[in-house]
């Protein structure tokens, strides 16, 4: 038995060590875990969203994401005033909606309700100011997410995870463009 636990420790230590290897040539060649952002784009302003919701507090939820997913996974440096940015960032929330996923159908009045989706629509605009272009836009982009307050979660915990995927798509979208 000693001896299958000895083979076992010397396959694993080539194993490690190519994982290692490849971890350092991605490094050598000078690949980012970072995004990729069109390489005349070094600025970016995210003025405060407008809301057009009861949900006072998605104006300042959002901005704060797209602000964080921006300088955090890509090379941008935030700037305060919009004509100093390469790219401005403008957006509206235009809705909340909040729905039952699953509930209790035994009861008709009332029913149990076991998780639910909160959904959040926003018109948003990327605008490239250094070629003046739109380099984005949506209308309504759509986003969810899901809550279980049988899990010990809340409507914030599904706002959350809306506005992260939010934030995620638009900077997606700046990537993807070129």
């Amino acid at each position: 038995m000693q001896r299958s636990r000895r083979c076992r420790k010397r396959a694993m230590v080539p194993t490690v060590g190519l994982a290692a290897l490849a971890l350092a040539g991605i490094a050598a060649c000078g690949y980012s875990f970072r995004s990729p952002v069109p390489a005349h784009l070094e600025t970016v302003s995210v003025p405060t969203f407008e809301n057009e919701t009861r949900e006072f507090q998605l104006t300042q939820q959002i901005t704060e994401r797209v602000i964080d997913e921006f300088i955090n996974e890509s090379r941008l440096r935030l700037v305060g005033d919009e004509e100093d940015a390469d790219l401005l960032v403008v957006g509206i929330v235009k809705t909340y909606e909040e729905e039952a996923l699953s509930y209790d159908p035994g009861q008709t009045a009332n029913p149990d309700v076991f998780s639910r989706r909160v959904l959040l629509t926003v018109d948003i605009r990327l605008e490239d100011q250094v070629r003046d272009e739109t380099l984005w836009e949506s209308a309504s982009l759509r986003e969810w997410g899901e809550f279980s307050e049988e899990r010990g979660e809340s409507r914030e915990d599904g706002i959350t995870r809306a506005v992260d995927k939010i934030a995620e798509e638009l900077l997606r979208h700046v990537v993807e463009e070129f």
